[in-house]
């Protein structure tokens, strides 16, 4: 790997030269070379620890079949997001995905072209293919009914092969998710809920915008009890805009993306987080009962015991509860500027505190 580091660090570093290298050490590219490429940025405003581009390629000597087109995925040259995403580990974890678990991890994912992770740089850098035939959800714009049926059949089924796995312990990058949501609250609460509050109080119903000072303190004790729960694979940031839905038929009809954040912890938390976060308030109380009980079909058919679906809808309950700090520390500390990336977080907490209300979650979180 030596000839491919230092990584590039932004999409004009991925040279045609470059490129030949990489593809020819992952086997996608057995002979021939690249001789020319032209990045276009893609996703402005979706993703907000990485750069993403389409790259147009040719090829010299090469043989027929291989892709004109991949996406390319590179951390932010945001310095504040960059040491996030290594803070986190999410560069880390994405890069190791996509070597280790994309192929078997029965959730159709992007196929990798090349997947490296530079530790003693914080550096990576993601060749992947570029989906086609079908369309990427919208996290602003909501889910619609029909494809949270389909989100939700297969992050059921993907959870219950994975439930209480011991091949979980063979992969050390899958880390606890508990602990990732605890991280950024124990971290930053304390300093950027005020600037939460200033920026997008409006958004909180005056009986739960009381207790945000509060929230970073009681959301620790209630994740100690979530720490309790049996452990699955979770992909951690489970939503429309990761998730592209192919042609009926196509035996690709999801495909998930952005795995940055997979982790062991309760699968409630990838159901309830699209769930509540992805349907309108009102999609989501029509549906929400028929969803809940898809997801336990799945885990049932999957062979998980011991796990009712009234324990299920009590664990969906809380869940509300317990990730509200967590978005008070996404709106104190999204860049300004970001027009799209501000919509998206303010849609999902208008839902997840809807839900919250519905609910009465607030009474499950710790005092």
């Amino acid at each position: 790997m030596a000839a491919i580091t230092p990584l590039p660090v932004n999409p004009a570093g991925l040279t045609p030269e470059w490129l030949t290298v990489a593809l020819q050490s992952s086997g996608a590219l057995p002979q021939g070379r690249v001789s020319s490429v032209e990045p276009t940025i893609i996703g402005a405003g979706v993703g907000f620890i990485g750069t993403i581009a389409r790259l147009h390629l040719t090829y010299a000597g090469a043989p027929a079949g291989l892709p004109a087109t991949l996406i390319a995925k590179l951390p932010s040259e945001d310095p504040g997001s960059r040491m996030v995403g290594v803070a986190f580990g999410l560069y880390e974890r994405e890069a190791r995905f996509y070597a280790d678990l994309a192929d078997t991890c029965g959730l159709p994912a992007p196929k990798p072209y090349f997947a490296h992770y530079d530790a003693s740089a914080g550096q990576s850098v993601l060749l992947l293919e570029d989906l086609e035939g079908g369309e990427w959800g919208d996290q602003v714009a909501g889910a619609s009914p029909a494809q949270a049926a389909l989100a939700i059949d297969a992050i059921g089924a993907f959870h219950a092969r994975w439930w209480e796995s011991s091949a979980l312990s063979g992969h050390a990058w899958v880390t606890s998710g508990i602990e990732i949501i605890r991280q950024p609250i124990q971290m930053m609460y304390e300093a950027v809920w005020p600037v939460a509050i200033e920026r997008y109080g409006h958004l909180f119903p005056a009986d739960i915008r009381e207790h945000i000072p509060q929230f970073g303190r009681r959301t620790m004790a209630a994740l100690d009890e979530m720490a309790k729960s049996a452990e699955t694979l979770c992909h951690g940031d489970y939503r429309p805009d990761n998730l592209f839905f192919g042609a009926p038929g196509s035996g690709r009809e999801l495909v998930v993306c952005d795995w940055q954040s997979p982790s062991r912890g309760p699968g409630i938390v990838d159901a309830a987080y699209f769930i509540a976060g992805s349907l309108s308030p009102e999609d989501r109380r029509a549906h929400e009962d028929e969803l809940l009980r898809r997801y336990h079909n799945h885990l049932l058919e999957g062979g998980v015991k011991e796990y009712s679906l009234a324990q299920l809808k009590e664990d969906y309950r809380g869940y509300f509860a317990r990730v509200v700090a967590g978005a008070v520390v996404g709106l104190g500390t999204l860049p300004e500027g970001n027009d799209r990336g501000r919509r998206l977080i303010e849609s999902t907490v208008v839902r997840f505190l809807a839900a919250m209300e519905d609910h009465e979650s607030l009474a499950l979180l710790p005092e």
